[in-house]
């Protein structure tokens, strides 16, 4: 579990890590700005919603360790080519390379290799401590990272160009190293399973390859429907956390390198948020009662982001408001896959389950970048930032309402789902 727990979040540092906790440095040193980067994000999502499809099979007829150790020596490479400081169509190109490269091998391996960890009654635990595990392994290296910033440009409101350069230069290379040293933990100590056979139904005549006997069984389901929307709400609101620290320079009047540090610290309440999350659901509210209560949470934080006007002076409320809402999507995130065992999803089909709810759940990759990129680079030619900002929040707060309805549906639909034992539950809610 801790090799998967350090692959499942060093995979994303090359493409992610820069523009969630130095996003401005990263704009000035390539020369681009929030829309083109938002560009770059949808790119990337583009390709990953493919190979989330494409992938989910991969992982029911692969063992996870091959896969996932192939994907991270992969995905390192990338971050040689970053370090050079490639032309906007560069960037291009290798965001188009990493939205295959972090997902087709990777992410639905993941998630099977967790789900058969854990036992029946332990699965919203065991996604817990694995999202948990990924938040503290992020919020440490981005500490780190943002320590390693400090020092090398200083704290000032204007730091030198090729001072900032030589910065992120290092950041990217060290991002590099963290992918090979996950890819020789999970090829040393990530059993190498094999998939078990997925047995159609007994009353299924028609001759159908294994590959469509699995989309059939997946995409006749409703829960894997509800499930996806779930997973588009959370998500889109995980993504704000890519605008938070400059969300806090524009709005309350953060330096760079205190963004940074804010953002850093603020992301350890993943680990308790998604641990707390696993155990509440396992031992009390069940999934889709804890999956109901973060999204009252994030309503209500939302609404505070909406209707408080931003000052310097209240900076303790604006830190505050993003603890409430990144331990609601910090909470989702770590327990939501675990909806899969408790809908009623045979495990032989998790791999084709997740690949399914993964294209679908994850389309925030494509739209959440430009939208709030040209939103916020928008306003700012307007001269009311603060009016894009909030156009986001909205976005966000109408998605979490959307979130919470699908919630009590899915529920409503696995209430109907026949009881069967599971060597004949074979058929989805």
């Amino acid at each position: 579990m801790l090799s998967l727990i350090l692959a499942g979040e060093t995979i994303f540092l090359p493409a992610f890590h820069l523009g969630r906790y130095f996003k401005s440095s990263l704009l000035t040193t390539y020369g681009i700005d929030e829309f083109q980067l938002g560009r770059l994000g949808a790119l990337y999502g583009v390709l990953a919603t493919v190979s989330y499809f494409l992938g989910g099979p991969l992982a029911d007829r692969w063992a996870p360790r091959k896969l996932m150790s192939l994907s991270l020596v992969i995905t390192a490479l990338g971050s040689l080519y970053m370090a050079q400081f490639p032309s906007f169509n560069g960037l291009q190109a290798l965001f188009a390379f990493w939205g295959v490269s972090t997902i087709l091998g990777f992410w639905a391996p993941l998630i099977r290799a967790t789900r058969e960890w854990a036992k029946d009654h332990q699965q919203g635990l065991a996604f817990g401590i694995l999202d948990g595990g990924r938040g503290l392994a992020s919020a440490v290296i981005a500490s780190a990272a943002a320590f390693a910033f400090a020092a090398m440009v200083g704290n000032q409101t204007t730091i030198a160009p090729d001072v900032e350069l030589a910065a992120i230069r290092n950041l990217v290379y060290s991002y590099g190293v963290y992918c090979l040293v996950a890819a020789f933990c999970v090829w040393c100590f990530v059993p190498d399973t094999q998939p078990k056979r997925f047995q159609p139904p007994a009353d299924n005549s028609k001759p159908q390859s294994s590959l469509l006997r699995r989309l059939g069984q997946v995409l006749r389901s409703p829960a894997i429907w509800l499930q996806a929307i779930v997973i588009i709400a959370a998500y889109s609101a995980f993504k704000m956390i890519d605008n938070y620290g400059i969300y806090a320079e524009d709005a309350y009047g953060y330096t760079r390198t205190a963004s940074a540090h804010l953002i850093a610290n603020i992301s350890y309440v993943r680990v308790g948020a998604a641990l707390g999350a696993g155990v509440l659901a396992d031992k009390c509210l069940g999934v889709r009662g804890t999956i109901q209560v973060c999204f009252a949470v994030l309503i209500l934080a939302y609404g505070m982001f909406l209707f408080i006007t931003p000052h310097p002076g209240l900076a303790w409320l604006l830190v505050t408001n993003m603890v409430i809402s990144c331990l609601s999507f910090f909470a989702l995130r770590g327990i939501y896959f675990a909806l899969l065992e408790e809908s009623g999803t045979p495990r032989e089909l998790t791999g084709t389950a997740v690949g399914i709810i993964s294209f679908v759940g994850y389309t925030p990759e494509i739209y959440m970048g430009p939208l709030t990129g040209w939103l916020i680079r928008e306003a700012r030619r307007q001269g009311d930032v603060l009016a894009g900002y909030h156009q986001i929040f909205l976005f966000l707060f109408v998605l979490a309402i959307a979130g919470s309805i699908a919630t009590f549906a899915l529920r409503w639909f696995s209430a109907r789902r026949p009881t069967a034992t599971t060597e004949e539950n074979t058929d989805l809610a």
